[in-house]
């Protein structure tokens, strides 16, 4: 996968705008998971929450905090841990079963999950994208949850979802 290194991530707009966007529904003292979350930047960007960053071991970087633990996220068996809000940030792409880390991801978050993906064809030009999306492909995978705010990233190709649980959970 695609990694922006520690000492650079200040220098990519796009990714922090996304972290930015999901600090405005992160609350002071939220669970926070962050999946696939690099080298961990988004400890910074996410103050006042218990962050916990999942990925490949030896990915995230010591300098940033927070808790990392390690995630195989094509593992059928890995699940995260509960979470208030959930990030997943450019990821779904990447992963062989998308529909089952999307389920895994609802299963394990209370409140809220900030998703964004690529929306224009790029598994001809990036060969670590596995598959391709479009605007309406991703709400219906996160069952449970309704969409309450899009925004598209028209330089970054992509766009970001704010899906909220919905009310009626059983």
């Amino acid at each position: 996968m695609e990694r922006i290194p520690a000492d650079s991530w200040d220098q990519h707009p796009g990714h922090v705008d996304r972290y930015r966007y999901a600090a405005q529904h992160v609350r002071e003292g939220d669970r926070v998971n962050d999946i696939a979350c690099g080298t961990g930047y988004g400890a910074v960007l996410l103050p006042g929450c218990r962050y916990l960053g999942y990925d490949r071991p030896g990915i995230p970087d010591a300098s940033f905090p927070g808790t990392f633990r390690p995630a195989d996220l094509d593992d059928p068996a890995w699940v995260p841990g509960p979470a208030d809000v959930t990030v997943c940030f450019e990821t779904l792409e990447h992963v062989k079963d998308p529909a089952r880390l999307a389920r895994v991801i609802g299963e394990t978050t209370g409140r809220a999950i900030v998703v964004s993906v690529p929306v224009v064809p790029t598994r001809h030009e990036n060969p670590h994208h596995l598959h391709d999306f479009t605007e309406t492909d991703i709400p219906p995978l996160f069952a449970g949850f309704r969409v309450v705010d899009q925004w598209a990233q028209p330089a970054e190709v992509s766009h970001v979802w704010l899906l909220e649980r919905r009310p009626d959970r059983g």
